[in-house]
C-alpha cells in the first residue's frame, strides 16, 4: 500500500479515533481516559501541551481547546511519521510501539493500522486542524435555508416568527427573492419596526448602511461571547473557518441586537451548560469538581443531576460555590450530630474520622487510602461518636479481621498463655 501524505494520514487518524470530534471522550481505562479529536490519553496532556503548545493544560482545558489538540498531535504524530512512516506512526499512536504487524490488542495493532492506512487512501484534501475548511477541487454552492436568509436580512428566525406582520413580510421577500435593501426599506414602513428598541433598529440599519462596522462589531462580539461560553463550561463555540455554532450566533444576536448585558448573556449561556461524558467544562467543570470534593470529604452522596444542577446555578449566578458547599456541610452536620459544631465551623468530616480510619486500616490490614467515610465501620462510629477502644473491639468482630495477621498473632498469643497457665508451655 502506497505511503500516504502526512495530511492524509492525520485526517485518517481523526476519523479512526473520534470521527473528527474535538470534544470526544474515551472510556475509562484504569484511572485514565482519552481526550479530544485525536484521543490523547490524559496522562500525556500536561507534558505534550507544555512542549508543543507552549502552555501546560489540564485534560479538561485540553478538551475545550482545538488549537492545543492540533498543535500536540502535529508535534507528536509528525515526529512518529518522519521516523517510522505512516504505518509505524499509526502503530505507535495506538500501542506505543512502531511495529504495525503485531497481533495483540483489541482490536489488534495490525487491524488498527490497516484501517488507518486504507482510509488514508480516500483522502480528498480536507484540511486537518488549524481552523481549515474543505479544500477539495469541487465547487460547493450552499443552498440558504430560512435561518440564513433571515440572517442576511439582519434578523433571526425566532424574531421573524414572533410577529405575524414581520413573518408575512419575510415570506413575501423570500418568495419574491427580494434584495436585503428592498426588504429593509419595506421593513421600516411596518408597525413592528416603529415599536422596536433603538438597539435593534441600529443593529439592522448598520448591517446595510455600514457593513464594515457591522462585521467588526460581530467579530468582536463573537470573540467576547465565545470566551463567556468557554468560561461557563460550554466549550469552544467557534467552528472551523471561523463560523459560529447556532448557540453562539443566538448569543451574539442577543447582545448586539437586543442589547443584553454580559451578565445576562453569561446567565443565559450558563443555564445551557451540561455534562460531557460524566464531566463538565470551564467554570462549570471547576464548580462540578469542587462540589464532588466537598461531598466526598464530608461523607455525602448526591445524584449526577444534583451536581449538574448546582454547577449550572453557580456559573449562571443564581447561587455561589460557598452557598452550595455550606449546604453540604449542613447535611453532614445533621448526619454526624456529635461532630456538628466542628463541621459547621469548617472542619471536614473525614478529618474528624481520622482515628477511626487509621484503626480500620491497621486492624483489617487495609491501605489507609482505601478507607473513608463510606466504610461501614467508620460511618457507624461517626454517627454514634463511638469511643475508640469500643470501636476497635467492634472492628475485631468483623469476619475480615479473623483472616488478618493481626488476628492470627493475637490468637497464638492467647493460646500460648493458656498452655502456659496449664503448665504445658514455657
Amino acid at each position: 500500500m502506497a505511503q500516504p501524505s502526512f495530511e492524509a494520514f492525520l485526517w485518517s487518524i481523526t476519523q479512526q479515533e473520534s470521527g473528527g470530534n474535538y470534544h470526544a471522550l474515551g472510556p475509562m481505562v484504569g484511572n485514565d481516559r482519552a481526550y479530544g479529536r485525536y484521543q490523547v490519553m490524559g496522562a500525556n496532556v500536561g507534558n505534550w501541551t507544555a512542549k508543543y503548545y507552549g502552555k501546560r493544560l489540564t485534560p479538561q482545558q485540553f478538551l475545550s481547546n482545538p488549537q492545543a489538540q492540533d498543535a500536540v498531535v502535529r508535534g507528536v504524530l509528525g515526529g512518529y511519521y518522519k521516523r517510522y512512516g505512516a504505518a509505524g506512526a499509526a502503530a505507535m499512536w495506538y500501542s506505543g510501539q512502531p511495529n504495525p504487524n503485531k497481533s495483540y490488542g483489541n482490536p489488534p495493532v495490525s487491524t488498527y493500522v490497516s484501517s488507518v492506512m486504507t482510509r488514508a487512501q480516500r483522502y480528498s484534501g480536507q484540511s486537518v486542524g488549524g481552523g481549515g475548511t474543505y479544500m477539495g477541487t469541487g465547487t460547493v454552492t450552499p443552498k440558504l435555508d430560512r435561518d440564513e436568509l433571515a440572517s442576511q436580512y439582519g434578523l433571526t428566525s425566532a424574531l421573524v416568527n414572533s410577529s405575524k406582520e414581520l413573518k408575512s413580510l419575510f415570506n413575501k421577500a423570500v418568495s419574491g427573492q427580494w434584495s436585503a435593501a428592498k426588504f429593509q426599506a419595506s421593513l421600516k414602513n411596518t408597525k413592528w419596526w416603529r415599536t422596536q428598541s433603538s438597539t435593534l433598529r441600529k443593529y439592522v440599519t448598520t448591517k446595510f448602511t455600514d457593513p464594515a462596522t457591522f462585521k467588526q462589531n460581530w467579530s468582536n462580539g463573537q470573540y467576547k461571547i465565545n470566551q463567556l461560553a468557554v468560561s461557563v463550561g460550554l466549550g469552544n463555540q467557534i467552528l472551523k473557518g471561523g463560523k459560529s455554532t447556532k448557540l453562539l450566533k443566538e448569543a451574539i444576536y442577543n447582545s448586539l441586537a437586543l442589547g443584553w448585558s454580559d451578565d445576562r448573556i453569561k446567565d443565559w449561556l450558563g443555564a445551557k451548560a451540561t455534562t460531557h461524558g460524566g464531566i463538565m467544562w470551564g467554570e462549570a467543570g471547576e464548580a462540578f469538581d469542587k462540589l464532588h470534593t466537598a461531598a466526598y470529604l464530608n461523607g455525602m452522596k448526591y445524584s449526577g443531576d444534583w451536581y449538574k444542577k448546582n454547577s449550572v446555578a453557580i456559573v449562571s449566578g443564581k447561587t455561589t460555590q460557598e452557598t452550595v458547599e455550606a449546604q453540604v456541610r449542613k447535611a453532614a452536620a445533621a448526619r454526624y450530630g456529635a461532630f456538628k459544631d466542628q463541621i459547621l465551623a469548617g472542619q471536614n468530616a473525614i478529618d474528624l474520622a481520622a482515628p477511626y480510619i487509621k484503626s480500620v486500616s491497621s486492624l483489617l490490614e487495609l491501605p489507609e487510602t482505601d478507607v473513608d467515610l463510606f466504610n461501614k465501620h467508620v460511618s457507624d462510629a461517626m454517627h454514634k461518636a463511638t469511643p475508640l477502644w469500643q470501636f476497635e473491639n467492634e472492628v475485631r468482630n468483623d469476619p475480615l479481621w479473623r483472616k488478618t495477621n493481626n488476628a492470627r498473632e493475637g490468637m497464638m498469643t492467647v493460646a500460648r498463655q493458656v498452655a502456659k497457665d496449664f503448665g504445658l508451655a514455657w
